[in-house]
């Protein structure tokens, strides 16, 4: 039965190759309709992340709904929506290699508009935890995640300032949706408002509908150059299956680990960075999640605290739309940059307990807005900077899935010392401290035990480039593999 299958996947394999082979094997375009993809993945992430970041306008109306829920307990919904979109990020990248990343993206917007419109329904917090943690989360993982795939097969050259582009409609979400879901709150409810974010997020069907795969040159070298392994291309070209072993029987673990490349952790940089953004995304989210509730608990009254979330929206695309125009030194690149803007969003998160008063409430939210909106766009190219194009979709997946764990963990102890303690203060405290941590670890790249290297990967690959022959297998390539990425 397993010589059955295994013959056809090489039936299928042909099949498939020869189809393939009529489209033109293409460079990443670094234009083109790549600015389609990219507005296309603004509104995306509006859709998704702009929802997600204003669900802190429901906390006090859920609590008062269900009074027996601890803020614990209901900042554990918009923790699970964050957490759920990254931690199923392997996954929903590897669906997007099988089925293709058009076809994944539209389902996600149709998963997320169900597990909202299925809220209505909610008699318990617990309900929330499935319709909206669960259904929502993966929903946007499976958005989410394939868009900034795509994205990033079409930009090398000007990746930046196409992710700027892109992740500029998780602000404008953030700025519009806060005063807008107040506004349903109070018409139709906590249940009407849901049924209509529902709606809201069924646009990314259209959106991810705009979404053209490519077929890169660099897939075809992996075609020409692969002994042992039939590829099979897919809408995006990069679908895997493994052949038999040489006892006849079918390996099925190495095709379930095909999907996911752990080697990437072999690379220290890589490794490094992923442990920087556990911390960072730990708290990041304490502000989106705790800045209205901590408003109204000091009296500010509704609208002007949804506003503060506006403010924060609004400041973020700012934030996008300068780091996608800031250059890059030698010494000082863009995980430099990423790792800056993280220490000064963790001050700045430390000294939220100062502001008491309104305006100040309005001063940190301009500037937690900028370092927030700059932080997005400098994640996903420091991420895509480090390693090379054909394994992108490994790294995306392997570092959404840490800020999927880290988003699960940090804003439930935080809404358990805010139980504890009777304050939000102390979850900024806590919050700031860990965004600030974070941000100092890239910088252990500067050492010499790291930047050791540096000539000599810097030469490799300057000779990768310029060689037109065969390619070094994946485990054989440098730690850091252009040029331009070399710390």
């Amino acid at each position: 039965m397993c010589l059955s299958k295994d013959k056809q996947s090489r039936n299928m394999t042909g099949n498939v190759r020869s189809q393939t082979n009529v489209r033109r094997a293409v460079d990443p375009p670094n234009g083109g309709w790549g600015w389609v993809v990219a507005l296309s993945g603004s509104m995306i992430l509006a859709c998704s992340f702009g929802i997600s970041h204003s669900m802190g306008v429901f906390f006090v109306p859920w609590r008062q709904e269900f009074v027996d829920a601890s803020a614990a307990e209901v900042a554990l919904v918009p923790a699970m929506v964050m957490g759920i979109t990254n931690l199923a990020a392997p996954i929903a990248s590897g669906l997007g290699r099988k089925f293709g990343f058009r076809p994944v993206i539209m389902a996600g917007g149709v998963l997320a508009a169900a597990g909202f419109c299925l809220s209505r329904f909610a008699t318990h917090i617990s309900h929330l935890y499935i319709t909206i943690g669960c259904l929502v989360g993966f929903g946007g993982s499976l958005s989410v995640t394939n868009m900034l795939v795509c994205l990033g097969r079409y930009f090398t050259t000007k990746r930046l300032r196409a992710n700027s582009i892109s992740t500029l409609g998780g602000s404008l979400g953030s700025f519009a949706f806060p005063p807008v879901f107040q506004l349903l709150i109070d018409e139709y409810g906590t249940k009407g408002a849901l049924l209509i974010a529902g709606g809201f997020a069924l646009h990314i069907v259209a959106f991810g509908a705009l979404i053209r795969p490519l077929y890169l040159k660099s897939e075809a070298k992996v075609v020409k150059h692969t002994k042992k392994q039939s590829i099979a291309f897919d809408d995006n070209a990069i679908a895997l299956v493994k052949e038999k072993d040489g006892h006849g029987h079918c390996n099925l673990r190495e095709r379930c680990l095909s999907v996911i490349d752990l080697t990437l952790l072999k690379q220290p940089s890589f490794l490094i960075f992923l442990i920087s953004v556990g911390f960072v995304a730990s708290n990041r989210q304490t502000s989106n999640i705790y800045l209205i509730p901590r408003a109204k608990f000091l009296g500010v009254d509704d609208y002007p605290a949804a506003f503060l979330m506006s403010i924060v929206g609004i400041l973020g695309i700012v934030g996008r739309g300068v780091s996608g125009v800031l250059p890059e030194w030698e010494r000082f690149r863009r995980i430099d940059q990423y790792g800056t803007v993280a220490v000064l969003m963790g001050c700045a998160m430390m000294l939220v307990p100062l502001a008491i008063s309104y305006g100040s409430m309005v001063t940190y939210s301009v500037f937690f807005g900028l370092l927030f909106g700059a932080l997005i766009p400098l994640t996903i190219t420091t991420a895509a900077d480090l390693v090379e194009v054909e394994r992108l979709p490994t790294a995306m997946g392997l570092r959404m899935f840490v800020q999927g764990v880290a988003t699960l963990v940090g804003p439930t102890v935080s809404g358990a010392l805010a139980d504890a303690t009777g304050s939000y203060d102390v979850t900024y405290l806590l919050g700031g401290a860990c965004v600030l941590f974070g941000g100092l670890i890239p910088f252990l790249l500067h050492l010499h035990m790291f930047s050791q290297h540096k000539d000599s990967v810097t030469d490799i690959a300057d000779r990768e480039a310029s060689e037109d022959d065969d390619e070094p297998r994946l485990s054989e390539r440098p730690m850091i593999i252009t040029k331009e990425t070399t710390l």
